[in-house]
């Protein structure tokens, strides 16, 4: 079981102390019936009319050893399954903030967001049936251990009977999981319809038959999920009735056959009945347990299976300390670099590269180029997010492999065109309140939002304003160099004049190594270098001393 596994990430400590709290809960259980009975025949054998005060005082403290184990039981559990869950995750996101970009890129993301959040409030959602499951297991163990001291025919008869009516209610189960499979399937269609409606809102007003079309699709997976669901219900309903009325013939069994067999059994028939009866709690409690945690078993599989593909995702040293790179550098050189996107068979894969060029520190660099001709490949290459086929990157002579690359990373500050705004300034400590309000006034934002300690006071802003934003948190990172990928491409024509002509100038004076995917041409004047990328392949163009009219 996948909850199983799970929980052979914990400390061995921490399993023997669930265990021995659940046995002694169940221990204390089978007491109680053990001492009922005791008392039960006391009174009908001896006539007594008044208490067994041993045997109460005795039923007293059963009663409480229960409450107290079951009660710790309860809460270790919740505070194992925390754990383990906690441990796992920390380990995915260990393995996934280490992964190859291109290799995760490839994986994808869905299955990872959904495994790493949802999956976990899953099972922490479920720790109270694991220590329901944990403790009727072992009360059902021992209340059948109780019955086989009391009468072994009794036990050999219910002991085959609980077989019987285990292995017919797992089958069961398992149509049940092959229809609840056929439900997600029709809930995933009916997804897709809503998420067509409200995505495609404009399109489908704009098209009456694609709008009728839209409808006529959404009335039937609507249909096909109700039937679905209701198919789910009915077979959930008879699985769960199967158990009860196995459980009483069971009963009706142990009460009007077996005495008609066996003179010996009809004295210990009110013990047996009763044991029975206290025997009928553990055991429907098991089975709404297990219905319930299926959910959480599944869960759990989904966390443990991304282990391993998330290990082989690891970037090459990425575990080790790695090995500096020249900090005050004069040039980055890429030689041969070439990079190649895997294509279907019979087709010939886009190739970017190969790459000769020579970046010097404090240089303006423009990267310009079509959509598609490989300019965010560039990019991803020259700041080693991607590791090319072959070539070398090197830094003052200094090759960037492996162990370096780390060391390598940390002198570029970015602002992709895929960018991501952070909730707060991660890696860094609370910058400097005049330096930020500076960059705050010179990105214009100073009047919309501020940054307060190491967080924007508000994110909820337009793309633009949201890159600007961007921007001052990657300047605060004071890097060397900073990397621009179609930064302006968002804004305003106001304010892409002012990034253009006074912040870049400046930026430039502050003397930083600045290259910028850009489609402006108006303003190449700006830059020291123009790069142009066509169909993978990069060539330098003259550098234009007066701006295009």
């Amino acid at each position: 079981m996948n909850l199983i596994r799970l929980f052979g990430r914990l400390d061995p400590v921490s399993i023997r102390r669930l265990l021995l709290s659940a046995t002694v809960s169940a221990l204390a259980s089978t007491a109680v019936l053990a001492i009922i009975n005791a008392a039960a025949q006391e009174i009908a054998t001896e006539k007594k009319d008044s208490v067994n005060l041993a045997l109460a005082a005795v039923f007293v403290v059963c009663v409480m050893i229960y409450w107290v184990s079951e009660s710790r039981m309860v809460a270790w559990m919740a505070a194992d399954v925390e754990e383990a869950i906690d441990g796992l995750r920390m380990t995915l996101l260990d393995r996934l903030r280490k992964a190859d970009l291109r290799k995760l890129e490839c994986f994808g993301q869905t299955s990872l967001y959904e495994s790493i959040t949802q999956s976990c409030q899953v099972i922490s959602q479920n720790s109270q049936f694991l220590a329901v499951t944990l403790h009727s297991a072992i009360l059902t163990v021992l209340i059948l251990v109780y019955i086989a001291s009391v009468s072994m025919l009794a036990f050999a008869l219910i002991g085959v009977l609980l077989g019987v009516g285990t292995v017919a209610y797992v089958k069961l189960g398992q149509a049940l999981d092959a229809r609840q499979n056929q439900l997600s399937a029709e809930e995933a269609q009916m997804f897709e319809s809503v998420s067509d409606l409200f995505d495609g809102f404009k399109e489908q007003r704009l098209n009456s038959a694609r709008s009728n079309d839209l409808n006529e699709t959404f009335a039937a997976v609507s249909v096909a999920t109700n039937q679905a669901s209701n198919t789910v219900h009915m077979h959930s309903w008879q699985q769960f009735v199967f158990g009860e009325t196995a459980f009483n013939l069971m009963l009706g069994v142990v009460v009007f056959v077996v005495p008609a067999y066996s003179q010996a059994f009809a004295g210990d028939l009110v013990k047996i009945a009763a044991a029975v009866l206290f025997l009928e709690a553990p055991v429907f409690a098991l089975m709404q347990s297990l219905a319930i945690m299926r959910a959480a078993e599944a869960a759990a599989g989904r966390m443990l299976d991304l282990e391993a593909p998330l290990t082989a995702l690891a970037e090459a040293g990425s575990d080790g300390r790695g090995c500096p790179v020249p900090s005050d550098f004069s040039e980055l050189v890429l030689a041969g670099v070439e990079f190649a996107f895997p294509a279907p068979e019979g087709e010939s894969p886009f190739v970017v590269g190969p790459f000769d060029l020579t970046i010097r520190r404090g240089e303006v660099v423009f990267v310009t180029g079509g959509n598609g001709s490989g300019k965010s490949t560039f990019i991803k290459l020259l700041t080693g997010l991607y590791r090319p086929i072959r070539g070398t990157l090197t830094v003052d002579g200094v090759v960037i492999g492996s162990e370096r690359l780390a060391a390598y990373r940390e002198q570029m500050a970015t602002v992709f065109a895929d960018f991501h705004l952070f909730a707060r300034l991660y890696g860094m400590d609370p910058p400097d309140p005049q330096e930020a309000d500076a960059l705050m006034r010179r990105v214009e934002m100073n009047r919309i939002t501020a940054l307060v300690g190491d967080r924007f006071e508000r994110n909820d802003l337009s793309t633009g304003q949201r890159k600007r934003l961007a921007l001052v948190s990657a300047l605060l990172e004071k890097k060397p160099i900073l990397i621009l990928d179609e930064w302006a491409a968002d804004q305003d024509p106001h304010f892409r004049f002012t990034f253009y002509r006074e912040i870049l100038p400046y930026l430039k004076s502050c003397g930083l190594t600045i290259i910028a995917v850009t489609h402006d041409d108006r303003y190449i004047d700006v830059a020291d270098r123009r790069l142009h990328m066509k169909e993978g392949r990069l060539i330098e163009l003259p550098p234009v001393v007066e701006a295009p009219i």
